[in-house]
C-alpha cells in the first residue's frame, strides 16, 4: 500500500467516483474524510492528514506549481525559511523549498530523482544546507517509505525493511500548527505561536545550554561509513551529470550556542565534516561556503529562534550572501526547446504535431541496500 494523491485519471478514482455514484442513486451512506474543496491548493489547506507528512505534502504542492522549480533548497528544519521569493529575485530562477524537518540526504535523493524524472531537461540548481550531524544516520522518514513518488528511488529491499513499521504510523495533520507557501518555505509553526506568546530568545537559548544537550555536543561521536554519505555522494553524482553544481552551505547556530558547543568539543565534529567534504570534492564537482559563524553573512544574533533555526529575516541576509558568493552554483542548463512542426511534414493528426520525446536524466543507480545502526538518541530539531 502507497500514499500519493492519486490521478483524477486513474482507474482507482474512475472506480471509486462510480461508486460514489452508484450509492447516490441507492440513497447509501459512505463516510468520507472531509478534505475541503477540490479546487483548494494544496499549500492553502488548513487540515492535511497522511503519514507521508511534510514529504508527501510538498510534493503535492510541488506538482500543482505554474513553473518548474529551477532553483531547490535541501535540508533540515534549520533551512525550512529559505526563502524562495528570495533566490528568485537574486537569481532570476523559479524557487522551491524541499527542506523537511529533520531533513537528511535520502531526502534530496529521493526529490532529485523524482525532479528530474518529472522534468528531465530542467535540472535544478541546489542550496543544500548541512550541519555537523547531517551525515550521521537516524531512521528514514515515513514519507520516504509510504509515497511511491520517493519510495521508487531507494532499493526494493530497502523499503520492504521498512514499510509495515511504517504503515503501523498513525496519520496525522501536518497543518495542525503549521502554514507553508506556495513555494514550499515554512511561514509559521510552534516556534512562532511560542514566541507570540512571549517566549524569549533567551529562554530558548536555554535548551541548548542546558548540560544534557553540552553532553551530547562534545560526545565526540563523528560517523563513519553511513547510509547518509551514500546518499549524499550519490546525489552529487546524480547533479553532476545532470549539469548542476550543488551549493553546500554549513549552516550557523547563534553565537552563545556556538561558543558553548565549542568549549565542550563540537570542534571535532566540524573538522570532520570540512575534512569529508574536501575530501569528496576530489570526485565530486560542488562548492562549499562555511557560514558557521553569522559574521559570515551579515546575520543578527536576533535573528533566531533558539540555538540553531533561523527567523525568515536571517535567512533572506544568508541566501543574498550565498548568491553573491558563488553566483556560479545557479548557472542551470536552458530547457529544451519545444517542438515545431514541420513545415514540408503531411497533414497533422487529429492530436496535432507529435512531439519530441523528453531528454532522459542522466542515470545513477541508489548505493546498495546495507542495514546501518540508526541513531535515535538526539532530539530532531536540536542538533539534527
Amino acid at each position: 500500500m502507497w500514499e500519493a494523491r492519486p490521478s483524477l485519471n486513474s482507474p482507482r478514482v474512475r472506480l471509486v467516483l462510480l461508486a460514489l455514484g452508484t450509492a447516490c442513486l441507492l440513497g447509501v451512506s459512505i463516510p468520507m474524510a472531509a478534505s475541503g474543496d477540490d479546487a483548494t491548493p494544496t499549500w492553502k489547506l488548513t487540515h492535511y492528514y497522511s503519514r507521508g507528512g511534510d514529504r508527501s505534502f510538498k510534493l503535492d504542492v510541488a506538482e500543482e506549481l505554474p513553473k518548474v522549480p529551477r532553483a531547490v533548497v535541501f535540508g533540515g528544519s534549520r533551512a525550512m525559511r529559505m526563502d524562495p521569493a528570495t533566490i528568485r529575485r537574486q537569481t532570476g530562477l523559479a524557487a522551491f523549498n524541499f527542506a523537511f524537518h529533520n531533513g537528511h540526504p535520502e531526502d534530496a535523493w529521493a526529490v532529485t530523482d523524482w525532479l528530474l524524472e518529472r522534468n528531465p531537461d530542467q535540472p535544478p540548481a541546489v542550496i543544500w544546507c548541512l550541519q555537523a550531524t547531517t551525515l550521521a544516520d537516524v531512521p528514514m522518514a515515513p514519507g520516504l517509505i509510504v509515497d511511491k513518488r520517493l519510495a521508487q528511488t531507494f532499493p526494493a529491499s530497502l523499503i520492504a525493511a521498512k514499510k509495515a513499521d511504517a504503515m503501523r504510523r498513525p496519520k496525522r495533520d501536518l497543518l495542525s500548527g503549521r502554514r507553508f507557501g506556495r513555494d514550499g518555505m515554512l511561514w509559521w509553526n510552534s516556534y512562532d505561536r511560542k514566541r507570540a506568546a512571549g517566549r524569549t530568545l533567551r529562554r530558548s537559548l536555554s535548551v541548548y545550554l542546558s548540560a544534557k544537550m553540552l553532553a551530547r555536543a562534545g560526545n565526540g561521536k563523528i560517523p563513519g561509513r553511513t547510509r547518509a554519505k551514500a546518499y549524499f555522494s550519490r546525489t552529487l553524482l546524480l547533479l553532476n551529470r545532470n549539469h548542476i553544481r550543488p551549493l553546500i552551505v554549513i549552516m550557523p547556530y547563534h553565537p552563545t550556542a556556538r561558543k558553548a558547543f565549542m568549549k565542550v568539543g563540537w570542534g571535532v565534529k566540524q573538522r570532520h565534516l570540512r575534512n569529508y567534504l574536501k575530501r569528496l570534492q576530489r570526485y565530486r564537482d560542488f562548492r562549499v561556503v562555511n557560514c558557521l559563524d553569522i559574521k559570515t553573512f551579515g546575520g543578527s544574533p536576533n535573528g533566531f529562534y533558539d540555538g540553531a533555526h533561523l527567523t525568515a529575516g536571517n535567512s533572506r541576509r544568508l541566501i543574498r550572501y550565498l548568491v553573491h558568493k558563488a553566483p556560479g552554483c545557479f548557472r542551470v542548463p536552458a530547457p529544451a526547446p519545444a517542438p515545431v512542426p514541420s513545415e514540408t511534414a503531411g497533414p497533422a493528426s487529429p492530436a496535432g504535431p507529435s512531439a519530441s520525446p523528453s531528454p532522459s536524466p542522466a542515470l545513477v543507480a541508489p548505493p546498495a541496500d546495507t542495514p546501518v545502526p540508526e541513531a535515535t538518541s538526539t532530539p530532531a530539531d536540536f542538533l539534527e
